[in-house]
C-alpha cells in the first residue's frame, strides 16, 4: 500500500510540532531594553545583558588589548600572533583598530584552515574507511580542501549545504564549475562503511542509515536515525518520515558494487583530452599483452604508450555519490529489511514541513529537493543550528549546549531569543558566516575579560550567562600548529594529499609516524580511522567515525608526558632557542627570558618571570646554553598560558 502525503500529514506529531521549541518558526525578536545602556556594542549584547541584569549581576570589564589580539588570532587562525603582529595592534590607536583586525584575520587563508577543521569534525572526515576494511581514500582530500576553500571564499552557507548533498545534480557551465560543485558530495561518501558485509541489501541500508543520521544532525540538529526501527520515542519523527528520506538515499549510489570487498564510487572529472589518452593507453596495453602480438609490434606499442604518458597529469578523481534508479522505500518493521510494511513516498519529515511537502521528481533521487528544503530560509532548524555552532566554536559553549541535538533530549537554549536573532542575521547577510563572525567578535560579550568578580563565578559557575570570557584549552591541532609556528618550523603549503597509495588499497598504519614528522598544518595530515596520532589523541582529537560538533576537553596525564617528551616539542624547543639566540646576540639572560615569554605567550614578562628565567639558565645542569634555553622553551610550551585561549 502506498501512503499518500496527505494521509501522512497526521501520522504522528504534525499537530504537536510547535511543542518542540526548535520546530517553531524563528521569530525576529527586538533586542530588549537594558539598564546599562552604554555597555552593548552590538544588538546581540542586549540579549546577553538583559539576562545578566535579570540575575542581578554585571558583565565583566573589557579584556586588555594584548589578551584580545591573542584571542582573535587563536580563534580565527588557530595560530598565535607574532610579536610584530601583536605590537602592530597595540600601537594602532584608530577607533576602528579592532574591526580592522577582525577583517584582516577573516581575509587570510589561515581562517579557512582553522574553521574548515570545525566543519570536518561535523562531516566525520577521514582519509580511510575504517571499520572492517580500512581502505585508503586517496582522493578524499579534495573534499577537505573544498571545505577549507568554501570557508575562505565565504560561500553562502545555504549553497554549501546544497553542494554537499546534491552538488553533482547542479547545472554547470564548464568543467571547473562541475568539479567545484561535485566535490562537495564527498560529504555523503566520507563516512565509515562495512565493505566486507556478505549481505549487500543490509550493507546498502546501513550506508543509507548513516547518511540520514549524519544529514539530520549536521544540518538540522535532529536525530533522524532513531526512527529506523520505530517512531522516534522523543522527537516528532515517525518511522514513515525516516523511510520517506530513505527512499531518497536508496535512489542514490554510494558504492560501485555492493559485494565483498565493496568499492566507493568516484567521478573522473579529468580534462576530456586526458581521458582519451588514458583510454588509448589502456587499449594499447591490452593489445601489447596479447600472446599473439609480435615482439617488434610490442616495441612500437611501448613507444606509443610512452609518448601518450608524457606530461599526462593524474586523473582528477572525486569521491562522491551519484544517482541510482529511483525507488520509494517501504517501512522496515523493527528495522528489518526482510519484514516490510507500507511503501512510503519519498518526502521530508512531516513535523518539520507540515503539509507543505516538497515535490519529488520521478527521474531523480530527490537529493536536490531535499538539500534545497534544508537550506531554505523557511526551515525552522537550519539557520539556528549553524548559528549555534558558530557561537559554540567562538565561546566554547553553545547557546544550545547540545550542538548536534535540538530535540527533546537535547538541552534547551539559554538565550532562545538571541539564537533567533543570530539566525535572522545570518539569513539577512545572504548566509555569510564571515558576517556572523564579525557580529560576534565586535560585540562587548566577546571582548570581555577572564577576570570576573568572584561573586559572578559563584552565581554562574558554568557561565551560562556569558557574563565573562571562559578560558578554554586549545584543540589538539591548534596546539601542534602553534608549537611549530612559534618555533619558526611551520610549513604553510596548502591543500593536496600526503597519501601515496592507489585506490582500494589498504592503509599503511606504519606511515603515521612518518606523517607525524611533517611540519605542515595538522589539518593536512592524513586521518586514518583505524589508528591516530598519539599527540592528537592525547588532546582529544575526535573519533572520525562519528559526527562531533562539540569537542570535549580533558586533562589527563598523557598530555603532560607529550609536552615533556615528544620529538615535536623537543625539536621545536631547540629551534626556538636558536631563533632567540640569533635574535639577541648581546642580550642578558634576563632579557632573553623576557624575549621568550613575549614570543611564546604573547605578553610582556613580569620582572619575577624574567628573574626566574635567568635563575633557570644559571642552574641548568648541562652547562650547554642552547640546551638550557631549549629546556626553558619547553616549560613555556607546557604552561597554561600557552595552552589556553584567554
Amino acid at each position: 500500500m502506498l501512503l499518500s502525503v496527505s494521509a501522512l500529514a497526521a501520522d504522528g506529531w504534525a499537530d504537536d510540532a510547535p511543542s518542540l521549541w526548535s520546530l517553531a518558526p524563528p521569530a525576529n525578536p527586538t533586542p530588549p531594553e537594558v539598564a546599562m545602556a552604554g555597555w552593548p556594542e552590538k544588538p546581540l549584547d542586549r540579549f546577553i545583558l538583559a539576562k545578566i541584569e535579570a540575575a542581578s549581576q554585571q558583565p565583566t570589564r573589557r579584556a586588555d588589548r594584548s589578551a584580545l589580539v591573542r584571542r582573535a588570532y587563536l580563534d580565527l587562525h588557530g595560530l598565535p600572533p607574532t610579536t610584530e603582529e601583536r605590537n602592530a595592534f597595540l600601537l594602532d590607536n584608530r577607533p576602528d583598530a579592532w574591526p580592522r583586525l577582525v577583517d584582516a584575520l577573516l581575509a587570510s587563508p589561515r581562517y579557512g584552515e582553522r574553521w574548515g577543521r570545525h566543519w570536518l569534525d561535523v562531516a566525520r572526515y577521514a582519509d580511510s574507511n575504517g571499520m572492517d576494511e580500512d581502505i585508503a581514500h586517496p582522493d578524499a582530500y579534495r573534499y577537505r580542501d573544498y571545505v577549507i576553500r568554501a570557508f575562505n571564499e565565504d560561500k553562502p552557507f545555504d549553497h554549501f549545504i546544497v553542494e554537499q548533498l546534491a552538488g553533482d545534480l547542479l547545472p554547470s557551465n564548464n568543467l571547473d564549475q562541475k568539479r567545484a560543485q561535485t566535490v562537495g558530495v564527498g560529504f555523503l561518501s566520507v563516512g565509515p562503511k562495512m565493505l566486507a558485509c556478505d549481505d549487500p541489501d543490509k550493507m546498502r541500508r546501513d550506508i543509507v542509515d548513516e547518511q540520514i543520521d549524519t544529514t539530520g544532525r549536521a544540518f538540522l540538529g535532529i536525530t533522524l536515525g532513531c526512527a529506523r526501527c520505530h517512531d522516534h520515542k522523543f522527537d516528532p519523527i515517525t518511522a514513515a518520515d525516516y523511510y520517506g528520506l530513505a527512499g531518497i538515499f536508496m535512489s542514490t549510489r554510494t558504492l560501485t558494487k555492493y559485494s565483498v570487498v565493496a568499492e566507493i564510487h568516484e567521478y573522473d572529472l579529468s580534462e576530456p583530452g586526458d581521458t582519451e589518452r588514458r583510454n588509448r593507453i589502456a587499449e594499447l596495453e591490452k593489445q601489447r599483452d596479447e600472446k599473439a602480438t609480435p615482439d617488434d609490434e610490442k616495441d612500437r606499442i611501448n613507444t606509443e604508450i610512452a609518448g601518450l604518458r608524457k606530461d599526462l597529469p593524474p586523473a582528477f578523481e572525486v569521491i562522491g555519490v551519484t544517482e541510482s534508479p529511483t525507488e520509494d522505500a517501504p517501512i522496515h518493521l523493527r528495522g528489518d529489511y526482510q519484514t516490510l510494511g507500507d511503501l512510503v513516498p519519498r518526502r521530508v519529515p512531516v513535523a518539520l514541513s507540515g503539509n507543505q511537502q516538497v515535490e519529488m521528481p520521478t527521474a531523480q533521487s530527490g537529493r536536490l529537493e531535499l538539500a534545497r528544503w534544508i537550506a531554505s530560509k523557511d526551515n525552522p532548524l537550519t539557520a539556528r543550528v549553524i548559528a549555534n555552532r558558530i557561537w559554540r566554536w567562538h565561546f566554547g559553549r553553545g547557546i544550545v549546549p547540545t550542538t548536534d541535538n535540538f530535540g527533546v533530549l537535547g538541552l534547551a537554549p539559554t538565550h532562545p531569543k538571541l539564537l533567533d536573532h543570530l539566525a535572522h542575521q545570518l539569513i539577512a547577510s545572504d548566509w555569510s558566516l564571515k558576517a556572523l563572525h564579525r557580529e560576534i567578535m565586535l560585540s562587548a560579550t566577546y571582548q570581555q575579560s577572564t577576570s570576573a568578580d568572584p561573586g559572578l563565578k559563584d552565581a554562574d559557575p558554568e557561565n551560562e550567562l556569558f557574563a565573562r570570557w571562559q578560558p578554554r584549552r586549545v584543540e589538539s591541532e591548534v596546539l601542534r600548529d602553534s608549537i611549530l609556528f612559534t618555533s619558526g618550523r611551520l610549513d604553510f603549503t596548502m591543500g593536496g594529499s600526503m597519501l601515496a597509495v592507489r585506490d582500494n588499497a589498504y592503509v599503511d598504519r606504519d606511515k603515521l609516524a612518518e606523517h607525524a614528522k611533517s611540519t605542515r598544518r595538522t589539518v593536512y595530515l592524513p586521518v586514518l580511522r583505524s589508528s591516530g596520532y598519539d599527540d592528537q589523541n592525547a588532546f582529544d582529537f575526535p573519533d572520525p567515525a562519528m559526527l562531533e560538533g562539540d569537542r570535549r576537553s580533558s586533562t589527563v596525564a598523557p598530555q603532560a608526558l607529550f609536552l615533556m617528551n615528544s620529538p615535536l616539542v623537543h625539536e621545536s624547543s631547540a629551534a626556538l632557542a636558536k631563533r632567540m639566540l640569533d635574535a639577541t646576540p648581546k642580550a642578558s639572560a634576563r632579557d632573553r627570558a623576557g624575549w621568550l615569554v613575549l614570543h611564546v605567550l604573547g605578553r610582556e614578562a613580569t620582572e619575577a618571570e624574567r628573574a626566574r628565567g635567568e635563575a633557570f639558565i644559571s642552574d641548568y645542569a648541562s652547562g650547554d646554553e642552547s640546551a638550557a634555553w631549549a629546556a626553558f622553551s619547553r616549560v613555556l610550551f607546557a604552561s597554561n598560558a600557552f595552552l589556553y585561549i584567554e
